[in-house]
C-alpha cells in the first residue's frame, strides 16, 4: 500500500510498536514490554497483531486478543480488538479507506474465516466512537448489544467471612476444565475456561495494570470445585466500584450461586467498595437471578460490536447465544 508494507508483527518490532503506541495515546497509557509480552506474546491462544511499517517504523497496528472458544460443538477462536491505532501523521478521514482498515483486512485475510478456510468466525470489541464509526462503515462491525450492568450496593468495611466451603483460589488447576465443562452445555458460544486461560487472565497480568482478581471458588465435601467468582476494585460506569469480571457456575445448582454470592458481596464490602456491579447477557437465566437478590439494572454507554465471518453466528445470533463476562474484554 503506497510507501506502507504491512505484515504480521514481528519481534524485532515491538521496540517500535511499543514507540507508537506511546505517541498515539500518550505517556499514561503507554504500554511497557512486560505489559506488551503479557497481552500477546503469553496468552496462551496465540497472538492476532498486524504492523505498518513505514520505512522500519511501525506507524499503525491491527491487533487482536484471541481466546478459544467452544462454537457449535467444536473449538474455535474469537478474536478481541485491542490497541489499535495510526500514527496521526499517516491517517486518512473516514470518506476513503485509510491505513487503519488496510492493517485490518490483511489480519482478516490472514487468520479470519473465509469459503474453504477454517479460521476465525468472529472479532469483537468495545470500541470508543471513532474506531465504531471506521469498523462500522469499512469492516463490517455490528451492534451485539449495548450493555446493561447489574449492580448492588455494599454496605463498606464489614469484616468478610466467608460461607463454608467457599475459599480463595491461588491458581486455578485441570477443575477449571471440570467445571467449564458443566456449564458449557448452557451457553451455545463461550471462552473456553480452563486453568491455562483463567490463570493468564485473572493471576497473571503484570501489577502495573492493576487488573489481578481475587477468586473465591465453591468446592464440595470431596474438595471438587462447584464455581467460582472473580472480582476486583475497578472503573466500570463509575470510578470506583467492586466489579464482577468473571462468574461461572452452573445454571442447575443455584444453591453454589448463592454461597458463592454471599462470599463475593462480603469480600467485596471488606474492601471497602461502595457497590458491586458486572454484566451477564440478558438472554441468561443468571440476569433475573441477579435481579432476584437485589441488583438493579443500569444502562451504560458500553456497545459490544462484532464482524462475523460465517453468517450464522453474525450479530443477532451472538446476542442470544453467546455467553461472556468483563473477563472477555479489556475493560477491567
Amino acid at each position: 500500500m503506497g510507501d506502507y508494507t504491512i505484515r504480521e508483527l514481528e519481534a524485532g518490532d515491538v521496540d517500535s510498536l511499543l514507540a507508537a503506541f506511546a505517541r498515539t495515546f500518550g505517556p499514561r497509557a503507554a504500554r511497557t514490554r512486560e505489559q506488551w509480552e503479557w497481552a500477546f506474546a503469553r496468552n496462551p491462544a496465540g497472538r492476532r497483531s498486524f504492523v505498518a511499517l513505514h520505512g522500519a517504523q511501525v506507524v499503525g497496528q491491527f491487533a487482536a486478543i484471541p481466546e478459544r472458544v467452544w462454537l457449535d460443538g467444536r473449538e474455535r477462536v474469537f478474536a478481541q480488538g485491542v490497541d489499535s491505532f495510526v500514527l496521526p501523521e499517516h491517517r486518512a478521514g473516514l470518506k476513503r479507506p485509510g491505513l487503519f482498515v488496510a492493517i485490518a483486512r490483511a489480519c482478516f485475510d490472514a487468520h479470519a474465516a473465509r469459503t474453504g478456510r477454517d479460521g476465525d468466525p468472529v472479532y469483537y470489541g468495545l470500541p470508543v466512537e471513532q474506531a465504531w464509526r471506521i469498523g462500522n462503515r469499512f469492516l463490517g462491525y455490528e451492534v451485539v448489544r449495548t450493555e446493561l450492568a447489574l449492580a448492588r450496593e455494599l454496605s463498606p468495611g464489614r469484616p468478610a467471612v466467608l460461607p463454608s466451603g467457599v475459599a480463595r483460589i491461588e491458581r486455578f488447576d485441570e477443575q477449571a476444565k471440570w467445571l467449564w465443562d458443566r456449564c458449557a452445555g448452557e451457553w451455545p458460544a463461550s471462552a473456553i475456561r480452563d486453568a491455562a486461560h483463567l490463570n493468564w487472565r485473572l493471576f497473571d497480568p503484570p501489577a502495573s495494570l492493576g487488573r489481578r482478581c481475587e477468586v473465591l471458588g465453591a468446592r464440595d465435601e470431596h474438595g471438587i470445585l462447584r464455581g467460582f467468582v472473580a472480582w476486583r476494585r475497578a472503573r466500570f460506569v463509575l470510578d470506583d466500584l467492586a466489579v464482577l469480571v468473571d462468574w461461572c457456575v452452573p445454571g442447575a445448582e443455584p444453591e453454589v450461586g448463592e454461597a458463592l454470592l454471599a462470599a463475593v458481596v462480603a469480600s467485596a464490602a471488606a474492601s471497602g467498595a461502595p457497590a458491586l456491579a458486572g454484566i451477564v447477557p440478558p438472554w441468561s437465566p443468571w440476569f433475573a437471578w441477579f435481579q432476584d437478590r437485589g441488583f438493579l439494572v443500569h444502562p451504560t454507554d458500553y456497545r459490544m460490536a462484532a464482524v462475523s465471518f460465517e453468517r450464522r453466528f453474525d450479530a443477532a445470533w451472538l446476542a442470544t447465544n453467546w455467553w461472556y463476562q468483563l473477563s472477555d474484554t479489556d475493560l477491567v
